[in-house]
């Protein structure tokens, strides 16, 4: 018997885990999708964010910029090829547990943006680093893979999920447990299930202590406040990917699929500001960085050419990163530090 975090963190990460194995987000032979690589304007719109930002700051050097969760190194990749006023500033750590994906992403952003330099601003590390900076840490889809802790409302208190032979099984919850999710959702009916996000709200609160000036910037699905998991099943909003398809239950086979759960914002320290992802790219001008594919598509629809066909590549990659039934009802969310 394993406590469902315990058994999902070694699923992930242990030696036999998906992400140490062979999991990773992309297009071709990956298994799950993300902003960055659905398209370079997501991370273009986060280089306008970071030079937004650092004039915000009165321009630091150096501007160090950490990504938790990094993967292959795509949104790196895409930042330093959009980044414009504080590229001589930036300096980049990518955060990667896998050995591998660490790898592939150091050769990959070095390979592409920085081929003829003698000096690369880049780091490549299995942890967050020692702090103060002053800066931004940014994560994409990091948090709902850091696993929770699940517990369950019953008539006669709270019970938490744990894997045994393969199936869940449902023991009281330990005191702190059951305070917890007593404070997080009070008013939870009978039979309701609630993540709690002890390892995301730890993530966070390392993260604010990372800097002395700077912001902390996260993108991932999930719930403003613990009270709206009540009413949803758990397999909702706990789930499985593999090979881009749902891949059923995340008891069995561990290993072989990514584990994934949507975040209650609320249970994380501090008070972010929270908004739409499709509202945030608004807002850092993904609609100027595709008015030229808007009016290169409008005039050459009828007889396209190569141009507008890339154009409608374009805009095709901006609908997905803002439909509000996908990427773009993300929740983004900003915390300010230091000043």
């Amino acid at each position: 018997m394993t406590r469902f975090d315990l058994f999902a963190e070694d699923a992930l990460y242990g030696t036999q885990g998906f992400y140490t194995q062979l999991g990773t987000a992309g297009t071709d032979g990956a298994d799950f999708v993300t902003s960055p690589e659905t398209s370079p304007l997501f991370g273009a719109c986060v280089a306008a964010y970071l030079d937004q930002v650092w004039h915000d700051m009165e321009c630091p050097e150096p501007f160090v910029v950490i990504e938790g969760g990094s993967g292959t190194g795509t949104l790196c990749r895409d930042i330093f090829l959009s980044a414009q006023d504080c590229s001589k500033a930036l300096r980049y750590v990518m955060v990667e547990r896998s050995d591998r994906q660490r790898e592939i992403a150091f050769s990959r952003v070095t390979t592409t943006c920085f081929a003829d330099s003698e000096e690369v601003p880049l780091a490549v590390l299995q942890d967050l680093p020692a702090g103060p900076f002053t800066g931004v840490v940014v994560a994409n889809e990091l948090l709902d893979n850091l696993p929770p802790r699940i517990v369950r409302k019953a008539t006669t208190g709270w019970l938490e999920l744990h894997v045994e032979n393969g199936a869940e099984v449902w023991y009281p919850a330990p005191q702190p447990a059951e305070d917890m999710a007593s404070a997080m959702a009070p008013n939870a009916s009978i039979g309701a299930t609630l993540p709690l996000h002890l390892k995301g709200a730890v993530w966070v609160n390392r993260a604010m202590k990372l800097l002395d000036r700077g912001r902390i910037l996260t993108f991932d699905y999930g719930l403003e406040s613990s009270e709206m998991f009540d009413g949803r099943p758990l397999g909702e909003w706990l789930r499985t990917y593999k090979d881009h398809r749902r891949a059923g239950t995340p008891y069995s086979d561990p290993g072989t699929c990514d584990i994934t759960c949507d975040v209650a914002f609320d249970q994380l320290p501090g008070s972010p500001t929270i908004c739409l992802q499709s509202d945030w790219l608004a807002s850092k001008g993904l609609g100027t960085m595709t008015e030229w594919a808007q009016e290169k598509w409008q005039d050459s629809a009828a007889s396209p050419d190569s141009t507008a066909v890339a154009a409608r590549q374009v805009l095709t990659e901006a609908a997905a990163l803002t439909d509000r039934t996908g990427l773009g009802a993300f929740l983004v969310a900003e915390w300010q530090i230091g000043d």
